[in-house]
């Protein structure tokens, strides 16, 4: 995601975080509510949009119709976000469409576990395994990547931490949704993957980093994953 302090150093570690994609939306809110959700989309109005941004935002409004209790009449629950996309991205409108749509999501509750329930991930920034590699950028950020090794590693260890008792007992059991195991995202990631590059990109999270308490702690995985070069 970016780059934070590591070992007293500036910048010598990167920021990792789960993400959830916005076809994992979809599969969600089927598995739970089925014909009883709709997407609305719309431009925000040029008035709104500070001057002289390169950004382009797209608003998102959720709606799941449900009865309140059994037997109830049906109402509506809306759930409002903003989805945004530098002006220039290569990923295209598509991306601004799946930001927007995870976005409001969160605010519905699918996927906000990411950012209660589980501690911010930092590696140090390097070329070997269990590391997260920079690349430079002429004009640019540098694009940070992890390989599919370290990837792997990393699912491994989230679902390690997602099984632990507090989380279980805060969350429950985790449902199937018949998501890939590995692979990336949909267009929200198109950016990074047109970049010259081998290697699996990091998906930017659906909202500002933290693990719930402002904090970015390092978690050692143990041997689970690659063994560290």
């Amino acid at each position: 995601m970016t780059k934070v302090p590591y070992n007293g150093q500036p910048y010598a570690g990167a920021q990792v975080a789960a993400y959830i994609g916005a076809q994992s939306v979809i599969q969600r809110l089927n598995a739970v509510v089925p014909g009883r959700w709709r997407q609305q989309f719309q431009s925000v109005p040029a008035e709104f949009v500070p001057a002289g941004t390169r950004r382009v935002y797209l608003a998102c409004r959720l709606i799941v119709t449900l009865p309140v209790e059994e037997g109830a009449p049906d109402v509506e629950a809306v759930y409002e976000d903003l989805g945004e996309m530098d002006s220039g991205s290569l990923a295209g409108v598509k991306a601004l469409y799946s930001d927007a749509r995870k976005r409001a999501a969160v605010a519905a509750g699918i996927g906000a576990y990411l950012y209660t329930s589980l501690e911010a991930v930092v590696l140090p920034i390097g070329p070997h395994a269990r590391q997260v590699q920079a690349i430079r950028r002429q004009g640019k950020s540098d694009l940070l990547v992890v390989s599919p090794e370290t990837e792997q590693w990393l699912r491994r260890g989230y679902q390690t931490r997602m099984s632990t008792e507090a989380v279980r007992r805060d969350l429950g059991e985790i449902l199937a949704h018949g998501e890939p195991e590995n692979g990336i995202g949909q267009g929200e990631v198109a950016d990074q993957a047109a970049q010259p590059t081998a290697e699996a990109p990091v998906a930017e999270a659906a909202s500002p980093a933290t693990n719930g308490h402002g904090e970015v702690v390092t978690v050692d995985f143990g041997d689970l994953g690659p063994a560290a070069a």
